[in-house]
C-alpha cells in the first residue's frame, strides 16, 4: 500500500512539473529593457501665492527599444503631472500628457516651452538647495530614480550647471 501511494505521488509530481515546463516553452523571460539616463533634474521653488511650480530634466534612451513615460513623482509634492506646450490656432497652450514615448536613442529635454512637469500640493515648502527624489514610471513597469535640485526662478534663467547623472537599465 505504501509503495502504491509513493508511485501515485511520484506520477503526480512528474505530471505537475512537466506541465509547468511545457507552459514555459515557446517564450523567453528575459525582456529587453530600455537603458535610460536622467540628467539636470531640477524643480523650481513655489513662488509666493502660487499653487503650482515646474520641474525640468533631460532623459536619454541609450537602448534600441522605446520607453513610454507614464507618471512622475517628487518626494514632498502631492501631485506631479507631465505637460507639454503646443501651438494651436496661433496660440501657445499648455496641456497634460498621459504618456510620452521616448524613442530608441532619443533624448528629450524637459524645458520651458516644451515638455515639463507641473508640480502641485507641496507637503512642506521647497527650499533652494534641497534635493528631492524624482521617480519616473514607465509603461513596462520600470522606474528611474534621481534627485531633483530645488532652484529659484532666477537661477533657472541661468545655464544649467553640471549635475549628477543617474540612469537605470
Amino acid at each position: 500500500m505504501i509503495k502504491q501511494c509513493i508511485l501515485i505521488a511520484s506520477a503526480l509530481m512528474v505530471g505537475v512539473f512537466s506541465s509547468s515546463l511545457m507552459a514555459h516553452e515557446g517564450h523567453e523571460h528575459d525582456s529587453v529593457v530600455a537603458q535610460l539616463q536622467v540628467t539636470h533634474a531640477q524643480v523650481r521653488e513655489f513662488l509666493p501665492a502660487t499653487k503650482a511650480s515646474v520641474a525640468y530634466f533631460s532623459i536619454k534612451n541609450h537602448s534600441n527599444v522605446p520607453a513610454t513615460l507614464t507618471k512622475a513623482t517628487i518626494d514632498g509634492l502631492g501631485r506631479v503631472e507631465i505637460h507639454e506646450h503646443v501651438h494651436a490656432d496661433g496660440m501657445m497652450k499648455m496641456q497634460k500628457v498621459e504618456s510620452l514615448l521616448i524613442k530608441a536613442h532619443q533624448q528629450l529635454d524637459f524645458k520651458p516651452g516644451s515638455y515639463h512637469l507641473m508640480v502641485f500640493e507641496p507637503q512642506e515648502p521647497l527650499k533652494v538647495g534641497q534635493e528631492r527624489k524624482l521617480t519616473l514610471y514607465f509603461e513596462d513597469g520600470n522606474r528611474v530614480f534621481t534627485n531633483a535640485k530645488v532652484v529659484s526662478l532666477a537661477s533657472q534663467a541661468e545655464p544649467v550647471k553640471a549635475s549628477k547623472d543617474h540612469s537605470h537599465h
